[in-house]
C-alpha cells in the first residue's frame, strides 16, 4: 500500500505512512488519520516544511553535557565567570555550543569508551586547546561593550 499523508489527532503532526489499523504518533503516541481534503489542501500549499530532528543528535548532546557537567565543572566555570544576567542552564546550553564546534574543529576530544563502562571517569571531555575554549567563553558571555574596551580583547 502506497504511503499516505496522516496527520495526528493529538498533536498535528504531519506524517508519510500506510494508514494501519494501529496507526501512532511518533511524538505523542495519539491516533493517526488520514487528512481531509481541506487539510490536504492547506498542507500542501501553505504548512511549513517537514521538520527532521534526529533523535541521536539530541542524545548525543546529552551525552556531552552529561561528560561536561560531571563532578560539578560547568558549575565551577559558572561561578568563576560569574557572566552578568546569565544562568546557569544558558551558560551550560551556550558552553555545549561552543564545546560541540570545538569537537568539530579538533580542540576537543569526546573520550567514550567502546562499550557502555561502569565507571564514570572513563567519560572524559578533554580540550586540547585551553586558549580557544577560554577566547571562545570569552565572546560567548562578555558584552559586546565591554570586549570593545579591552584592549587585551581580540
Amino acid at each position: 500500500m502506497a504511503p499516505s499523508r496522516l496527520i495526528c489527532d493529538a498533536c498535528g503532526l504531519r506524517v508519510w505512512r500506510s494508514l494501519d489499523q494501529d496507526s501512532l504518533c511518533d511524538e505523542c503516541d495519539g491516533p493517526l488519520r488520514l487528512m481531509g481534503r481541506l487539510e490536504g489542501m492547506v498542507d500542501r500549499w501553505f504548512a511549513p516544511p517537514e521538520q527532521v530532528a534526529s533523535r541521536m543528535h539530541r542524545r548525543h548532546m546529552q551525552l556531552i553535557e552529561e561528560m561536561w557537567s560531571a563532578d560539578g565543572r560547568s558549575r565551577e566555570l559558572y561561578e568563576v565567570l560569574r557572566p552578568k544576567g546569565v544562568s546557569l542552564d544558558k551558560f551550560i546550553d551556550r558552553s555545549l555550543a561552543i564545546l560541540s564546534h570545538g569537537l568539530q574543529d579538533g580542540w576537543v576530544i569526546a573520550e567514550i569508551p567502546a562499550a557502555p563502562f561502569p565507571d564514570d571517569r572513563a567519560y572524559a571531555i578533554r580540550i586540547t586547546d585551553p586558549d580557544r575554549f577560554a577566547a571562545a567563553l570569552e565572546a560567548a558571555f562578555l558584552p559586546a561593550a565591554e570586549r570593545q574596551r579591552d584592549p587585551t580583547a581580540s
